[in-house]
């Protein structure tokens, strides 16, 4: 590539993959609310500014939210497992928020975390046991070294409730079969396994 082309490639990636803070990301969070509080929408904040909202270090470039159904509002596109992407104008700055309205297998937990919600701050977000299960469901990398650091801080999360919540809204036999990949997140936030070579190697492929 040429000089001018790397220019180019370099300013399309700083836009794309340039990550908002915790103000910015409630600022655009607010104008996408009063529509929903216009249409009477129930709706609670997840993803990386929750996690910002719970201590974490997480950079972010979108904002999530979880909600009963979708808005009025132009979507800039469909979410793929529900729901739409809205665009929020902060300043000269677009802000993605994902108006996730989850249409598969994974529905019933995100409605029972909804329903759960909690305000902080006059923000309705989801709890941190919630927090913790939905990024198990998730399934990423970042989702797990997210629900690692919230079970590391000192009394944020009851584990008895995460366990209690899944099997009621899935059932005993499905927390039998997850019980041991929770058992590893909870032995990783006490520092009784490490997998840094691990998740190095991981992060290299």
């Amino acid at each position: 590539m040429t000089t001018k082309e790397l220019a180019e490639l370099a300013a399309r990636n700083i836009k794309k993959n340039a990550t908002i803070d915790t103000e910015t990301g409630l600022a655009a969070l607010e104008k996408i609310a009063k529509v929903a509080e216009k249409e009477e929408v129930r709706w609670a904040l997840i993803g990386g500014i929750a996690m910002h909202v719970y201590g974490g270090p997480r950079q972010t470039r979108d904002v999530d939210v979880i909600a009963a159904k979708a808005l009025s509002l132009r979507a800039e596109r469909q979410l793929g497992f529900g729901g739409e992407r809205y665009v929020s104008k902060v300043g000269k700055r677009e802000v993605p928020v994902d108006w996730i309205v989850r249409k598969d297998e994974a529905k019933k937990f995100y409605e029972a975390a909804l329903d759960e919600s909690i305000t902080l701050h006059g923000v309705p977000i989801i709890t941190p046991e919630w927090l913790v299960i939905l990024k198990y469901i998730a399934g990423r990398f970042k989702d797990q070294q997210d629900a690692v650091f919230l079970l590391k801080q000192k009394g944020l999360v009851n584990r008895r409730l995460i366990r209690k919540k899944l099997i009621e809204t899935g059932s005993p036999e499905f927390y039998a079969l997850i019980a041991n990949n929770l058992r590893r997140w909870y032995d990783l936030a006490d520092g009784k396994i490490t997998t840094e070579k691990e998740d190095y190697e991981a992060e290299r492929l």
